[in-house]
């Protein structure tokens, strides 16, 4: 079988491909903390009544509040983060007009540490 692969690549060298022997080496995985690891995810896109912000533990810990921001910059709704990992509820948005908004969420210091958009649609 090695060998009508190394034919078959040999055979292709006219067409301009090139034949190198590749060996993989000892390969050590390593875990570290991306930003992929801290999500805030808002749902049901698009919104009606109400959204929900689900905030990974790893941003959790260093969030403070999550604000609704309106396309203008306004903010029309905030709530604060507390530490037992419930979900972050924005209720009575059918009083909002439709449209963008983006979720916003601030630290301690009021640092903006991410942003997810969202639609309410009514």
């Amino acid at each position: 079988m090695k060998l009508l692969y190394k034919i078959f690549l040999l055979a292709m060298l006219p067409l301009g491909f090139m034949v190198q022997d590749v060996k993989a080496q000892n390969v050590e995985q390593q875990r570290t903390l991306s930003t992929s690891d801290k999500k805030m995810i808002a749902y049901p896109i698009p919104a009606n009544s109400a959204v929900y912000f689900k905030i990974s533990v790893a941003l959790r810990n260093e969030a403070k509040t999550v604000e609704l921001v309106n396309v203008i910059g306004k903010t029309v709704a905030i709530q604060n983060i507390n530490a037992d990992g419930n979900d972050i509820v924005f209720g009575g948005l059918n009083q909002l007009p439709e449209g963008i908004y983006i979720g916003v969420m601030k630290n301690t210091e009021g640092k903006i540490i991410q942003t997810t958009k969202l639609m309410i649609q009514h």
